[in-house]
């Protein structure tokens, strides 16, 4: 009976939040109590709905585990693989939870009640955010107290991944993509559920770790980030904003539904989008880039995989400034894969300073691969295509005053095409527009 109540007292403490579950597992093993006796205790918690059959079976794994590894060698770990499996199906069920509380019935007079599951879920998430950093941290070998911190901090930072919360804020729920910059991941934004917001969902793009070793460049990207949550435009990614979290930095954007242009273009059997199609996205890009260059911003990395085609129809453009950030700072952009050599311009592969016109020779690529297919110089680096005295073809069907901005766009130098996407957009849409 004795046993039977330390069980009960140690499960309790677990479903409470004062223990962790690999405390649930040491102090179990510890009462040396009958694995029947546990079994029951775990099966009873499952019948009454007080705890999932998952999270039971691998706690009661775990506890069969810690039992065996007080009979094996003090180095032995066999726990290591049940708990990160425990941490993982925790970490599911309180994002299921955040789920539920978007999703639920307004209004009424339950919001007090949904406001305080709220605090339980948020408290519950950081104790549980708490212990997987602190095992991570312990897993790399942490930071001595004798070391120089600041170096071995940012070397020896966890990798954060769905489960974790950035900031008390940001719930990480899914990964979307990874790139040179980074990784993009779905968030749920904590105070846009706690205002009951109906899309609580943000995009985090947590940015690579090589930038821990150039803060010049990491500076940069901060301050083109700032630039642009001021380019506020219906086909411009909204940007939310920039923070840090320890070592890791990251940028909080506008959750997109949809998928890049280069993604529509190779799903596309000639290559192309439907005509209609391509008017519209053409028109949502050069009113984006000639926003931003009225207020005086050059992308400086256009490129089909930063064209966004929402679900909803249009076109929004992604990534703002990351080539230009990174000029000067001594941190190459190509590592990054944050200059394209199909859609830069001959003048970004110097130092020369970034000017609207080279966002225009990227434009002048992207129309010419949307309307004909194909890339204009056969994805060739710009500067091998000027030396090799490559010259795209008109475009079948693309109206005479159409195609004479698109061939000033891709011109080798840089006086020669349009001043910006203004100038651009206003020579080539309504050729388009009338074709």
């Amino acid at each position: 009976m004795a046993s039977t109540s330390a069980i009960a007292a140690t499960l309790e403490a677990f479903l409470a939040g004062r223990i962790g579950f690999d405390r649930v597992s040491e102090d179990l093993a510890a009462g040396s109590h009958p694995a029947a006796a546990v079994a029951a205790a775990f099966a009873e918690l499952v019948n009454t709905g007080r705890l999932p059959a998952d999270v039971a079976g691998l706690l009661q794994a775990s506890v069969e585990a810690a039992v065996a590894a007080r009979a094996a060698a003090p180095a032995a770990d066999p726990l290591g693989a049940l708990k990160s499996r425990v941490e993982d199906v925790v970490t599911e069920a309180l994002v299921d939870d955040f789920r539920r509380f978007r999703d639920r019935p307004r209004g009424g007079g339950r919001d007090r009640v949904a406001e305080r599951q709220l605090d339980v879920l948020l408290t519950d998430f950081r104790g549980l955010r708490l212990r997987r950093q602190a095992g991570r941290a312990a897993a790399a070998g942490g930071v001595g107290d004798d070391a120089p911190t600041a170096g071995l901090q940012l070397a020896a930072a966890p990798e954060i991944g769905p489960g974790d919360m950035l900031r008390e804020r940001f719930v990480l729920d899914a990964e979307l993509g990874r790139g040179g910059m980074g990784h993009v991941f779905r968030a749920v934004d904590r105070r846009r559920l706690e205002a009951l917001d109906p899309q609580p969902y943000v995009a985090i793009k947590l940015l690579s770790g090589d930038f821990r070793s150039h803060p010049d460049a990491l500076r940069a990207i901060e301050a083109e980030a700032r630039k642009a949550q001021a380019l506020a435009h219906p086909n411009i990614c909204a940007v939310f904003d920039f923070d840090r979290e320890g070592a890791h930095a990251f940028i909080v954007m506008e959750l997109l539904d949809g998928e890049t242009l280069d993604v529509a273009l190779r799903r596309s059997p000639d290559r192309r989008l439907p005509p209609e199609r391509q008017v519209e996205v053409l028109g949502d890009l050069l009113a984006a880039i000639a926003h931003a260059h009225a207020h005086g911003v050059v992308h400086a990395d256009l490129k089909p995989g930063n064209v966004f085609l929402t679900a909803a129809g249009g076109a929004k453009v992604l990534d703002f400034g990351v080539a230009t950030a990174l000029h000067g700072t001594g941190f190459d952009p190509t590592s990054l894969r944050a200059l394209t050599p199909g859609f830069s311009s001959p003048e970004m592969a110097g130092d020369a300073p970034r000017d609207p016109r080279d966002d225009v020779f990227a434009l002048g690529a992207i129309a010419y691969l949307v309307l004909a297919g194909r890339h204009p110089y056969d994805r060739r680096p710009a500067e091998q295509a000027a030396h090799l005295g490559l010259v795209p073809a008109p475009i079948e069907g693309l109206p005479a005053a159409g195609w004479r901005a698109i061939a000033a766009a891709l011109s080798f130098e840089r006086n020669a095409r349009p001043a910006d996407a203004g100038a651009l957009a206003a020579a080539l849409m309504p050729a388009l527009a009338g074709g």
